[in-house]
């Protein structure tokens, strides 16, 4: 399954963050939204412009940027927009440096020159929605993004959702795998690190890795399925213990959420309901977290 860091979309209070305004940026350059409205806010004129962006694609019109439709606007901005053209003083500056990112020891290590430097203390993405593992590298960089993304931010070029490291002030995270799948520093490490990292630096991830399967009736038990109880039950279509067994009841409550949800209804989850369902839960409690 593929999570999305956070789903980003209309709510109350309204979402900011890097991860909004470089969507914003995208949509801008794509003629869908006012250059004025480059800010970091989701407002009523970003969602307006995502369902526009989702019927020009043929995605579903929900005005909310999932792993989908931030696949596609990834694939739009990497393809037919003009690539930015690196300077000779940015291809010196991002040669020889390596961020290694290792969310099974949690620890972020930083390399010059093909030499370990320094090597940091992290928190990584939960059970539910793990880091994701791959090469990838530093396309943004933020000074003080906003309260949830502490007092630095690296976006990656993750191409299903909204990634970065950035920082934090809670200390009690901090080597525990407790996020949205995004990267959290103490913020006097990333403030450390921020100037030594330019933007198109190389990020290797490494980990557990997300794996996906089709749930259904005769699937052998797990968190897979002991997770899409849990959310079906704050959908309130559950109403049992999550026990990690597929059962009849398990399989009706599925049914209901993907007749609710305009699915076709199999009482089965396939990747595309399981994205449905992260969306479902996420709204449903409010959560806005990276």
């Amino acid at each position: 399954m593929i999570y999305a860091s956070r789903f980003l979309r209309k709510n109350w209070p309204a979402m900011v963050g890097p991860d909004i305004f470089w969507v914003k940026t995208i949509l801008a350059q794509l003629k869908l939204l006012d250059l004025d409205q480059s800010n970091w806010e989701f407002d009523t004129e970003l969602e307006a412009a995502v369902l526009r962006f989702q019927r020009l694609y043929n995605l579903i019109m929900d005005g909310v940027i999932g792993p989908s439709t931030f696949r596609t606007l990834w694939w739009t901005a990497t393809t037919l927009l003009p690539p930015a053209s690196l300077s000779s003083e940015q291809k010196k500056a991002t040669d020889g440096t390596l961020l290694h990112v290792d969310t099974g020891r949690g620890l972020l290590h930083y390399f010059q020159t093909g030499e370990l430097r320094e090597s940091f203390p992290i928190a990584s993405g939960s059970a539910n929605a793990l880091t994701p593992c791959g090469y990838w590298h530093v396309i943004s960089k933020e000074i003080d993004p906003g309260p949830l993304f502490g007092s630095r931010w690296l976006g990656l070029s993750i191409p299903f959702g909204a990634y970065g490291i950035h920082g934090t002030d809670n200390a009690e995270a901090i080597s525990k795998r407790v996020t949205h799948g995004n990267v959290y520093m103490l913020n006097v490490h990333i403030e450390h690190l921020f100037p030594l990292v330019p933007t198109h630096t190389p990020v290797l991830i490494t980990g557990p890795a997300a794996t996906g399967r089709m749930l259904q009736p005769g699937v052998l038990p797990g968190r897979d399925i002991q997770r899409a109880q849990t959310v079906l039950q704050a959908l309130r279509l559950f109403r049992e213990h999550p026990d990690g067994h597929y059962t009849g009841a398990t399989a009706a409550a599925v049914y209901a959420f993907q007749e609710l949800e305009g699915l076709w209804p199999s009482g089965n989850i396939c990747p595309y309901t399981a994205e449905f369902l992260e969306k479902a839960h996420d709204i449903a409690v409010g959560s806005v977290c990276p």
